[in-house]
């Protein structure tokens, strides 16, 4: 594998990061250079706010892989978005996007996500995530891996669930700990072979086009 096609290289908010630079380059020198001295970043707010909260889960996640669990993160899609943190142990696969909505109340019911009370489709997005990436991993891998989509809500306030959601909708800070509890369902060399795969970039790089790609 060429060190370029390893998404295990790449580091929480990796796809929101690229897009905060490319912004910053249309402020000039002057500016760019005080923003460094004082600590801030220029861009657009909201995509800066995303980049936090992939990096507060990325944190997060760091205590799974202490124990052997596999992590990955900004794993890029043809369609120009990205999946946010891939998550590899025992339970499976989890794919986990991070929404950051610091102070914001979250109500989960249904086929509905609710911060603030405005609706978001953060729960269909979620599971056809998550539906393309368990054909995409069984394929590749040779054993039907099981995948498990979750929503990682940073800095909420609370979150009030009615019904069991097919998604899991959890705070960011505490998904170490809720993921963990999960039943085991892959065998160690399961998770290995997942991981192996799964860092891949070329076998990314042809979802939704039907057709595998060979990875080198």
């Amino acid at each position: 594998m060429r060190a370029e096609d390893d998404l295990a290289r790449n580091l929480p908010g990796a796809g929101l990061e690229s897009l905060v630079r490319a912004g910053e380059q249309k402020f000039k020198l002057p500016v760019r250079l005080m923003a460094r001295l004082v600590g801030d970043r220029l861009g657009d707010p909201a995509t800066l706010r995303g980049l936090e909260g992939e990096q507060i889960v990325g944190a997060a996640l760091v205590a799974l892989q202490r124990v052997g669990w596999k992590v990955l993160h900004g794993i890029p899609l043809p369609s120009g978005s990205d999946i946010d943190h891939l998550v590899i142990g025992p339970p499976g696969v989890f794919t986990v996007n991070s929404k950051h909505h610091a102070g914001a109340s979250v109500w989960v019911g249904g086929n509905t996500v609710k911060v603030n009370r405005i609706g978001y489709p953060y729960l269909a997005n979620s599971e056809f995530e998550a539906a393309r990436t368990a054909g995409l991993l069984t394929e590749w891998c040779g054993f039907a891996v099981p995948v498990h989509p979750v929503i990682a809500m940073v800095g909420v306030r609370g979150i009030t669930r009615a019904g069991t959601p097919a998604v899991t909708v959890i705070a960011g800070e505490e998904i170490a700990s809720a993921l963990s509890t999960w039943p085991a369902m892959l065998s160690p060399n399961q998770v290995e072979r997942a991981h192996t795969v799964a860092r891949h970039a070329q076998v990314w790089r042809h979802v939704g086009k039907g057709g595998r790609a060979k990875a080198r």
